[in-house]
This record gives C-alpha cells, sequence and structure tokens, in this order.
C-alpha cells in the first residue's frame, strides 16, 4: 500500500480489518465518523441536564393517549429496527433514526403517504389523515 493510500486511511481511522478487497484488486471500507461537537444530541440545558421534552402534541391520560402512545412506540422501534439493520449495526446515525420515525409515524415523503412498491406499505393500510 503506498503511503497516500495509507494516510487517508489513517486520517479515516480505517482499519485493515474494515477492508475487503476482491480478487481483481479493487476494495472498499466502510467506517464511522464521529458526530460533529455541537450535533443536536449532545443538547442540554444551562445545568447540563436534558431539556424538557417538546410535547407539541400534550394529551392527558385516557383512551385517545394510550392508542396514540402505541402508534408511537410503534413508529419508535420501526425507526430503530431500520437505523441499526434489525439491531445488527449498533453503531448508527441519529440523524437517520428521527427521518425514519418520522416515517414510521406518519408515512413516507409522498402525495398520499404510501410507496409505489405495495410490499413497502403496511397491511392493512391505514387511513390517510386530511388537514382540516
Amino acid at each position: 500500500m503506498d503511503s497516500v493510500t495509507q494516510e487517508i486511511l489513517d486520517a479515516l481511522n480505517v482499519r485493515p480489518e474494515d477492508i475487503t478487497v476482491f480478487p481483481d484488486g479493487h476494495a472498499f471500507a466502510v467506517t464511522s465518523f464521529p458526530l460533529p461537537k455541537d450535533h443536536w444530541i449532545y443538547r442540554t440545558d444551562a445545568d447540563g441536564f436534558s431539556e424538557p421534552p417538546p410535547m407539541p402534541w400534550r394529551i392527558g391520560e385516557g383512551t385517545a393517549r394510550d392508542i396514540l402512545a402505541e402508534k408511537v412506540r410503534e413508529a419508535a422501534r420501526y425507526a430503530v429496527r431500520a437505523s441499526t439493520m434489525h439491531g445488527k449495526e449498533m453503531d448508527f446515525d441519529p440523524d437517520a433514526m428521527v427521518k425514519n420515525f418520522v416515517v414510521g409515524l406518519l408515512g413516507y415523503w409522498t402525495g398520499d403517504g404510501l410507496r409505489s412498491e405495495v410490499w413497502a406499505n403496511p397491511d392493512p393500510v391505514p387511513p390517510l389523515y386530511e388537514e382540516a
């Protein structure tokens, strides 16, 4: 390996065991980059504690809350599975998890929230929320 290649691998923190070399000589590596120090995941309040939850849809106790809470849990579980390759990769991107959570909760970013591939949609398909 030439010194330039080694310098790049060192800068990216790629170990030799992270590299897959094919018989024809081409290779690839998958690596992880640390989050920037100002990433939202590190945000705390002035005392260094977690800030309170935003609660944009604050709902008190009752049946409506129970139903919504279960749907939110389903979406959160989907986001974790989608972001960690079903628990196989624990070095995941928190921003990808948030995006997957939104898809899990609200549907895909399409006019009707569904994908054209039937397999990618829930069965049964829930009703479309219409703005009032």
